[in-house]
């Protein structure tokens, strides 16, 4: 899959500018700091990033770079943790972020209708502003966009009330390996004629399609907003608590931080400390409904309640939209977590909540046999059974990633674990898929990507 030199070379790259213009093609003395990874510097290596402006122009791009055997890796915002957008030589990137408009938000039907190039942000902002809110919500939203998040199946943290981006979507168009255009807009919920396409292009990583165009489903906005950070001694009364919060219809959110990050965070003079460190485990609850004094009073309720059943030993309720945020800052600290690690393995793992503490426990022993010097902090989603790792070694941690890796998917596998619970496989985790999969599965994904894809054209280093 490279490109012939000279005559085929130069037929390339006039093609590609002849479809996308001077706008849309970038060559790489342009490229200046863009990066494949959001947390470290990896440079683009494919020889153009092209930027079509319309699905139109995709599809003439794909046409194109399946006549000269191009592989082609598509970015969103390249926020991605698992490699999704590293590059290659002879590939080109298709960056769609000038496909950013939001063409339609309708209230009577609560949807939106996106370019796959809009930030989570910017559709949440415009959602707001007509009364109405896209669920979907993660740390990277300012750069994450809409084709990204589809094509990784993102969870976030509203997973627990509003599902992953699988349950936000109506409908998507996208272009296929051969450049066919899907426009599978469905605009209604409800929908059984014949197959729905959009499921086997959600969560295929770019592999089965570029997804260039989507419906998403909004909801009304909520007008109430309540966060609570409490300290629990040990898992049982975390889980207590959950059983608890789950009776709250408001509930959006339950995030927990082992004492590990908690304190990291707390410690790191980043202003981030609403109660002492000391606890084994710090939970922020939040709610997110439609009355202001009943969803007020049932958070302070339930918080009432957890503590005279001893499940919590200190706490704050926020009382201001300022104090929220402060304390949703706390969760979201992966600036402190880059700047005190340096270096850091991250780890985005599913475990039934029954195992979950003896699974942290012999991921934790393994690592340190294996790395003494070994530094982890864990924290997750817990109402969806989704905890992350952070895992250093120091200098050297990114080189002996799979290393790292072999110990803690090891464990994962002894527990019953999934490999990824929302990040997606990429390009890093490639090799593990097959070990956390029936091979029937394997099978039946193979032969749905040779069948749509059969020269690996889309993202071929990807998943598998």
């Amino acid at each position: 899959m490279t490109v012939a030199p000279a005559v085929s070379a130069a037929a390339f790259e006039s093609g590609l500018f002849a479809i996308v213009g001077p706008r849309g093609l970038i060559r790489p003395e342009e490229f200046g700091a863009r990066s494949c990874d959001p947390f470290r510097q990896v440079p683009i290596q494919s020889r153009f990033l092209v930027r079509p402006s319309c699905t139109a122009e995709v599809a003439q791009v794909v046409r194109l770079c399946r006549a000269h055997g191009v592989p082609i890796i598509t970015h969103g915002g390249a926020t991605g943790v698992c490699g999704g957008a590293f590059t290659r030589e002879d590939s080109i990137v298709v960056s769609l972020e000038r496909m950013n408009a939001i063409a339609e938000i309708s209230h009577a039907d609560q949807l939106a209708v996106v370019e796959a190039g809009v930030p989570v942000e910017a559709l949440q902002e415009a959602a707001a502003a007509q009364g109405l809110f896209y669920a979907v919500d993660l740390g990277s939203k300012g750069s994450a966009t809409i084709g990204g998040t589809l094509a990784t199946n993102a969870g976030g943290n509203h997973v627990l009330r509003w599902g992953m981006t699988r349950m936000n979507v109506l409908g998507i168009e996208a272009v296929l390996a051969d450049g066919t255009i899907v426009s599978a807009m469905n605009r209604l919920i409800k929908n059984n004629s014949g197959y729905d396409l959009k499921h086997m292009l959600i969560g295929s990583e770019g592999t089965l399609g570029i997804i260039t165009r989507a419906v998403m489903k909004l909801e009304p906005l909520p007008t109430t907003h309540e966060v609570a950070f409490v300290a629990v001694p040990t898992m049982d009364k975390v889980v207590s608590l959950l059983t608890l919060a789950r009776a709250v219809p408001s509930l959006s959110a339950f995030e927990v931080m082992w004492d590990d990050y908690y304190r990291l965070v707390a410690e790191s003079r980043a202003g981030r400390r609403p109660i002492e460190p000391g606890c084994a485990y710090h939970v922020l609850i939040e709610t997110m409904g439609y009355d202001e004094q009943y969803d007020h009073e049932r958070l302070a309720r339930l918080i009432e309640r957890a503590s005279e059943d001893g499940l919590i030993a200190d706490g704050v309720l926020a009382s201001s939209e300022r104090q929220r945020s402060d304390l949703w800052r706390v969760r979201e600290a992966s600036d402190v977590l880059v700047r005190e690690f340096k270096e850091l393995v991250s780890f985005d793992i599913g475990i039934p909540l029954t195992v979950l503490e003896a699974f942290v426990g012999d991921a934790r022993t393994a690592l340190t046999a294996a790395f003494p010097d070994m530094r982890m902090v864990t924290f997750g989603h817990l109402g969806d059974g989704n905890v992350h790792f952070g895992v250093s070694i120091g200098t050297g941690t990114i080189e002996r990633t799979r290393d790292i890796e072999d110990v803690v998917f090891a464990v994962v596998a002894e527990y019953g674990g999934v490999l990824t619970a929302e990040h997606g496989v990429g390009q890093t985790k490639r090799e593990f898929l097959p070990r956390h999969k029936d091979a029937g599965e394997m099978a039946m994904m193979r032969m749905v990507r040779n069948a749509l894809d059969p020269d690996r054209i889309l993202n071929p280093d990807v998943l598998f």
